[in-house]
């Protein structure tokens, strides 16, 4: 067992509400007994209502970002004002426990295009920060069944039994669970390494993890403008079968003999380049020469600058206590730069790729790639007859084969799908855990063999001058079809970190910086990210930190979702003495689901946010 120190998260319990008792209607009565059945039925009510709330459901308030972006604490909703899409971001430095804190959230940067904005919540007060998710946890789930892995559970902290947390259930009892590679690996604790076998999260719950890299919906006109170039781009390049329309919204390809790719390149813009185009209106002059970067483990919920700031006690007494500040700074152009350490510190080979396609051909095949390391993961439909095969490509273009947890093997399983002749279709191609999924019109399609694979898991990223390798890890092809492609969005899946330290903010273990290299180990990984030939001082053989967890009968280990702002199991010595888990008698229940998110100040007062309403996941 590994021996930690952490400092905890600020105020990281669970804030418990209880449930409104429900008013029964009155039965009519002699006049001279209705002033006792009033009391009788009040004092039935709240009874009632805390015995559901103790033994059946619970109502919590989320204070903190940890379980971001799935569940969120104090946040601000905002949209960014140059590709307009909404994303969250923390507000937990403006407020503890419903009071301010004497410091203001000034400037959040977008997860699509990296704009970074100032806000400014005097003049829309929509920007002002609002409490965290309204849950309903169910008291009784696991009195019926087992706690499955990936599920949302409510437990008390095993330092301190009167602060609830909230996570999601990564560690079951009995087993060795070892984080390595973002990846979550578990076999059981008594039998050999040999045991080990990643844990594969099911559809739905990849669904809900999966986080947005691009979306061709959201680009900057101001991008388009000045020509930055697509990120997609016909591959290879001067590839006359495709065209880029809209400045990369949408894209056409002609039917052609031989097999026609658009490939994605991780080309986002820099705060600087951001800087140079609203100061100057035009492109900086080195864009259109740099080759893109590795696809990290960004979240824009933990990009937030805050600052000291005057506090005006009093206004907005209904926002649960949020007092705007009396003055906030001043900008032109862009916000202030995100901290380097949130663009991420971690390259995501786990990846997914989306698209809505309108075939316009009878014939022909539409094809999906996504690209791990060495080896092209691609899926290839006949649009005469519907049918899908998968296909894995190592270096060379040799062929490998699925293998099932059962040992069963399949060189190219198949599927029957509805991607069959002209229409439109909503696709997604998901390579995560090593596995393949194939969704058609948000089902997943079921295969005649196993879809899985092994692989290493510390795979070392692949670029060369005629194979863009992991700088395109994403691409939609077609081979004698004629289609329009639009809506295309890449999206990552979640990245546990592996560190038990809190001086570890990374994986990595030994140096990765040169004499000389006068910057901070956050910008200086996002120089690499970006660098192929400085790819080996990340990815060089035992230079990637993993770790592991030993459990017990009734122990569980539970992790946060926003992987680095999450105090978990991880971090459970200093206080708890190598204490990586949490009793199955600490268990409260089960998340699920969102009752109440935060209500808009504009237009309409105490509108509620509808959209963030629904189960847990």
């Amino acid at each position: 067992m590994m021996k930690t120190k952490a400092e905890k998260e600020t105020k990281p319990q669970l804030a418990a509400k209880p449930q409104p008792a429900a008013k029964p209607q009155a039965a009519v009565k002699p006049a001279d007994e209705g002033w006792r059945e009033t009391i009788e039925s009040i004092a039935m009510a709240v009874i009632l209502a805390l015995l559901f709330r103790g033994f059946v459901a619970e109502a919590f308030v989320i204070p903190t970002g940890s379980m971001a972006p799935t569940l969120r604490g104090r946040h601000k909703d905002v949209q960014c004002p140059k590709c307009l899409a909404w994303y969250a971001t923390s507000g937990s430095e403006e407020q503890q426990d419903d009071q301010p804190t004497g410091r203001h959230v000034y400037s959040t940067t977008c997860p699509i295009c990296r704009y970074s904005q100032a806000l400014n919540p005097l003049e829309n007060p929509n920007e002002g920060s609002f409490s965290g998710d309204r849950i309903i946890v169910g008291k009784f789930s696991y009195d019926l069944e087992e706690p499955k892995r990936w599920d949302v559970i409510v437990f008390k902290y095993p330092g301190n039994a009167s602060v609830n947390y909230i996570k999601r259930l990564i560690g079951l009892p009995g087993e060795r669970v070892r984080i390595v590679g973002g990846n979550i690996y578990a076999g059981p604790a008594s039998e050999s390494e040999e045991a080990l076998r990643i844990a594969r999260k099911p559809p739905h719950k990849l669904e809900a993890l999966l986080q947005v890299v691009d979306d061709t919906q959201h680009i900057p006109q101001q991008l388009i403008d000045v020509g930055w170039p697509s990120r997609w781009q016909p591959w290879p390049a001067g590839d006359s079968a495709w065209e880029v329309l809209e400045g990369g919204r949408s894209f056409v390809a002609q039917a052609r003999d031989g097999e026609s790719w658009l490939r994605y390149r991780h080309l986002v813009p820099r705060h600087e380049d951001w800087q140079t185009i609203e100061a100057t209106g035009q492109l900086p002059g080195d864009v259109k020469d740099r080759p893109g970067q590795l696809i990290s483990d960004y979240y824009a919920y933990n990009t937030a600058r805050s600052a000291p700031s005057d506090v005006v006690r009093g206004l907005n007494p209904m926002l649960r206590g949020y007092w705007p500040p009396a003055r906030v700074p001043e900008h032109s152009g862009p916000g202030d730069p995100p901290p380097p350490e949130t663009l991420g510190q971690h390259w995501v080979d786990d990846l997914a790729l989306e698209s809505t396609v309108e075939v316009q051909s009878a014939t022909g095949e539409l094809l999906l790639m996504l690209v791990r390391g060495q080896v092209q993961h691609v899926c290839r439909i006949d649009l005469a007859t519907g049918e899908a095969r998968l296909a894995l490509r190592g270096p060379d273009q040799q062929a490998l084969a699925f293998v099932g947890d059962d040992g069963q093997t399949a060189p190219e399983p198949k599927a029957a799908t509805r991607v069959k002749g002209p229409g439109t279709y909503r696709l997604r191609l998901s390579n995560v855990d090593h596995e393949l999924l194939l969704w058609v019109n948000g089902s997943v399609v079921a295969f005649d063999g196993p879809t899985t694979y092994p692989a290493d898991p510390l795979p070392v990223p692949h670029h060369s001058a005629s194979d863009p390798g992991d700088l395109a890890p994403a691409g939609i092809g077609v081979r004698g079809a004629a289609v329009r492609v639009s809506r295309l969005r890449v999206l990552r899946d979640k990245y546990y970190i592996a560190v038990t330290e809190p001086y570890e903010s990374n994986d990595y273990r030994g140096p990765i910086r040169e004499a000389g290299e006068n910057v901070s180990d956050g910008e200086l990984i996002q120089r690499i990210l970006a660098t192929p030939d400085l790819w080996p001082r990340l990815f060089a053989p035992e230079n990637r930190r993993w770790v592991e967890f030993s459990l017990d009968k009734d122990q569980f280990l539970p992790l946060g979702d926003n992987s680095p702002q999450s105090y978990d199991a991880r971090y459970w010595f200093s206080d708890l003495d190598e204490h990586h888990y949490v009793e199955r008698d600490l268990l409260i229940g089960k998340a699920l689901l969102i009752y109440w998110p935060h209500t808009w100040n504009r237009p309409i007062p105490f509108t509620p946010n509808l959209g963030r309403m629904g189960p847990i996941r």
